[in-house]
């Protein structure tokens, strides 16, 4: 009796380590707030397929991509102000990682939050390809990321992307020349 029972015990611990691994398998990923994030794999391949007809790119694996509260963002693009800056992030990209970071109110089905995703996507591309284009400044790597964006933005029939970025022609080719 007691090697039933005690088959009975293994038989039901492995069932139970079983279901919870393949929950933990399934189960959607969350945000920092608790709330399911929908998979943006066919979003992502999309948009990676985008960038490579029209660049010189090939397409790299998919990044992983994790979401993130404004006060994380801006803390992870500027880690050098102890405060918030006056500005919205939708989004940034880890090299060292290679990590797409969102902010946690990013809406794949917004127009906008999908250009943002594809900036950070190009940025993913130019890590991979770091030894075919040489060495260039972050400022002409943003440039390409933010014209890349715009025609993204243009094809998707907006009229003025940069109204709707609010950049303007200036500004971008400040942002290209900058040395750093």
């Amino acid at each position: 009796m007691s090697n039933l029972s005690s088959w009975r015990c293994r038989s039901a611990s492995w069932l139970i380590l079983l279901m919870i691994a393949s929950f933990s398998l399934s189960a959607a990923p969350a945000s920092p707030d608790g709330t399911p994030i929908p998979s943006l794999q066919p979003l992502v391949r999309g948009l990676s397929t985008w960038l490579a007809l029209r660049t010189d790119y090939r397409e790299p694996p998919v990044p992983e991509i994790l979401f993130e509260n404004q006060s994380r963002l801006q803390q992870r693009c500027f880690p050098d102000f102890p405060e918030q800056q006056g500005i919205l992030l939708k989004g940034a990209y880890d090299p060292a990682e290679k990590i797409i970071y969102l902010d946690i109110t990013f809406d794949s089905d917004d127009l906008v939050d999908r250009s943002y995703l594809l900036h950070e996507l190009v940025h993913h591309f130019q890590v991979h390809h770091r030894e075919d284009h040489g060495i260039r400044t972050r400022g002409i790597l943003e440039g390409e990321a933010y014209r890349l964006q715009l025609r993204w933005l243009e094809e998707a029939g907006v009229s003025d992307p940069l109204v709707v970025l609010d950049i303007d022609e200036s500004t971008l080719l400040i942002i290209e020349r900058c040395p750093r």
